[in-house]
């Protein structure tokens, strides 16, 4: 495993998902609204799976280790560059969860052969 396929992935679909919720907040669009959640759920989906193709895990294994990875990644930048805007309760919310649980299933579940 090469340090750039564990890292960039989720830099990259964490920017453009943070690029759209900005463009949205500068807007005055509500990022409460259902079609946000479903425009960000499907930037999530395709980014994960352009990532997985880019990482190519050949095993459960090696798609588990990615995926703990990318969740970390995430984790750690919801950290930083969510909670100071949301606060802490931006944990507590399911669209958080199901995030994460994508990024950990999608590259345990899904490698390539």
């Amino acid at each position: 495993m090469h340090w750039k396929k564990l890292i960039l992935p989720p830099i990259a679909i964490y920017a453009v998902i943070f690029l759209f919720v900005t463009v949205l907040i500068g807007a005055h669009i509500s990022t409460e609204v259902i079609w946000v959640t479903i425009v960000n759920f499907v930037i999530m989906i395709i980014g994960l799976y352009l990532a997985i193709s880019y990482a190519k895990p050949k095993n459960l294994k090696e798609g588990l280790i990615y995926g703990l990875i990318w969740l970390a990644v995430f984790f750690l930048l919801d950290i930083i560059l969510t909670v100071p805007f949301t606060g802490w309760n931006y944990f507590f919310g399911w669209k958080t969860w199901v995030a994460y649980g994508l990024t950990l299933l999608m590259p345990t579940l899904w490698p390539k052969k």
